[in-house]
């Protein structure tokens, strides 16, 4: 069988979401003529040309003087973005050759009231840090002609815990916005270049799911007979309650969890596995019993079908541990499905993603490197593991040594005191530049109620190594967690301040605790000191739950005050400050 899998917008540009290289592999390897196209960078390449800047102009009316200087700039930025024009880096650091919108006009005042001259980047990252502001400035115009338009997410807000579909249904008939009428476009050529019978959409984020249905509506309406299939971590963690049969007026399945072996059921037409369908009106869940694909069986990801040279890195933080998630050229990997410790009572521990842990081998994880080396020339990876199991990286780093793989690396960890101090100079010296890692709360008494299995000294020590060995670190921090306290935050912040005046931490965002039906604090919120509001009737997404909890604190004012004094730690400047000062307003 024919079938496309598309990436719908919108998702970073800088490199092919994991999704579709992966599932085109595994199609191809069981017979299938898989092929894969990403919409969310085509439209973004659209929107970013001679042609699309030139339409902005026209719909919102924009004086010609002040358009012009982007009708001239705009091809050679993107070019010099792609890496295909590193010659255009001496023009672009001119003050006055890119026009200033408000993003790039503030980062010229902002470097100038510090004195820093960016930093002191070379001339090459000077000019993709300007060439990324220039971008954004135009990304801002494009979101008045279109609310709905943000740089990497498309009507997030829309597709954020739906009681029912007449949302997206009314988004879908009301929505003509230029944005939509180039996802036609761009959806009609992909379905004529390719004449599938299926169609997979992946919809990883809420931000992709108004992309990925209008995309379908636009087949649905153009291609009879071809079927169109829904799936992704979006569906894996809000569909999975799914009744309101309205979304099969533009999808004919949904598959929940790994996408494998129920899209080869679809393809092959045997018994359907974790998938929705519509019958007689009604939401019906099929679900044959299946052996799941051991990962280690797993074929390396194909991107044969994709145009690598087409993605384009965002250098806007100078921050380079913050940049990485949209700069450079990432090939994703993922070493083992599912998470090493899935025990933390905040995730998501019921669902297949996190609960099954299934590791591949050293070698083969070797191999597909080696195979995605050769296939896309790019030699930075991304292994986009929940955490990267400390046993199974250290036999990862040494099959990378033994073979004399020259590669760079990235990928969450836990910081937890099974990464010694040999395994973090292995790490080094087989090319990892990065970890992120989830320190959540800096508190050992909510660490040890939420399950993390950290405490703050041994991640002190484990950071202060990573740092040592010369590998970046960013922190993921947690405020409003059920119980903990205002005293508690107050020292969670020196902690962090203290990190990073230390050199150990390099990057950190605080997040707001979000209770998910799936975790296990919903599911016992007596352990937890909350109670559970009465939520919407819901027949489409569940996600979110609504909750009490008694705080001693103004959770709205303490996450503004953590934010803007961890920004403040990331420039490297406050540290005198006393963090009191900071959450001052905060307190109840």
């Amino acid at each position: 069988m024919k079938i496309l899998l598309i990436t719908p917008p919108l998702l970073q540009p800088n490199t092919p979401y994991a999704a579709t290289p992966l599932l085109a592999a595994w199609l191809q390897s069981v017979g299938h003529d898989a092929v894969q196209a990403d919409l969310s960078l085509q439209l973004l390449l659209r929107l970013f040309s001679r042609e699309g800047v030139s339409t902005l102009t026209r719909e919102l009316d924009i004086p010609e003087d002040a358009a012009e200087p982007y009708l001239k700039t705009i091809d050679e930025v993107v070019a010099f973005l792609q890496d295909r024009n590193p010659g255009a880096a001496e023009r672009m650091v001119t003050r006055g050759y890119l026009p200033e919108g408000e993003n790039l006009a503030r980062a010229y005042e902002e470097d100038e009231q510090l004195g820093w001259d960016f930093r002191g980047l070379d001339i090459h990252d000077r000019a993709r840090h300007l060439a990324s502001l220039y971008l954004d400035d135009i990304a801002d115009v494009a979101a008045e002609l279109d609310p709905n338009f943000g740089f990497s997410r498309y009507a997030e807000k829309i597709a954020g815990s739906l009681p029912d579909f007449a949302v997206l249904q009314e988004e879908l008939e009301t929505n003509h916005s230029i944005f939509i009428q180039w996802l036609d476009e761009l959806a009609d050529a992909a379905m004529a270049m390719h004449q599938p019978d299926l169609v997979a959409l992946t919809v990883p984020f809420p931000g992709c799911l108004v992309g990925a249905l209008a995309i379908a509506r636009r087949i649905s309406h153009t291609s009879q007979g071809v079927r169109i299939v829904l799936g992704g971590g979006y569906a894996n963690t809000e569909l999975r309650e799914l009744a309101d049969p309205a979304i099969f007026d533009h999808v004919d399945a949904i598959t929940l969890d790994s996408g494998f072996v129920p899209l080869q059921r679809l393809a092959d037409g045997g018994e359907l596995v974790r998938t929705y369908v519509r019958e007689g009106g009604s939401v019906v869940f099929r679900n044959a019993e299946v052996v799941e694909v051991a990962h280690n069986e797993l074929p390396p990801p194909a991107y044969d079908g994709l145009d690598l040279d087409g993605y384009f890195g965002m250098f806007e933080t100078l921050n380079p541990v913050t940049s990485l998630w949209s700069d450079g050229r990432w090939n994703k990997l993922v070493l083992a499905h599912g998470c090493c410790w899935s025990r933390c009572a905040f995730c998501d521990t019921s669902i297949d993603y996190i609960c099954r842990y299934d590791p591949a081998t050293p070698a083969t994880i070797c191999d597909w490197i080696v195979h995605v080396l050769h296939q896309t020339g790019f030699n930075g990876f991304h292994f986009v593991d929940e955490a990267l199991p400390p046993d199974l990286l250290e036999g990862v780093c040494d099959e990378i040594l033994r073979r004399g793989l020259e590669i760079e690396w990235w990928g969450n960890v836990r910081f937890e005191k099974r990464f010694s101090s040999s395994l973090i100079g292995k790490m080094a010296d087989a090319g990892c530049i990065a970890v992120t890692g989830g320190l959540e709360t800096c508190c050992d008494r909510t660490l040890k109620l939420m399950r993390k299995g950290i405490v703050v000294e041994h991640a002190t020590r484990v950071l202060a190594e990573l740092a040592e060995a010369g590998i970046m670190t960013h922190a993921y921090l947690m405020y409003g967690f059920p119980t903990q306290t205002f005293a508690e935050t107050l020292v969670a912040l020196e902690t962090v301040r203290d990190l990073f005046d230390a050199g150990i931490l390099h990057s950190a965002y605080w997040h707001r605790f979000a209770l998910t039906a799936h975790s296990d604090v919903s599911l016992h919120p007596d352990l937890y000191g909350i109670r559970l509001l009465e939520a919407v009737k819901s027949t489409f997404a569940v996600n979110e739950i609504p909750f009490e909890g008694d705080f001693d604190h103004d959770l709205d004012a303490v996450g503004d005050a953590l934010k803007a004094a961890t920004y403040n730690y990331m420039l490297g400047i406050g540290f005198d400050l006393p963090v009191s000062e900071f959450l001052a307003r905060a307190e109840s």
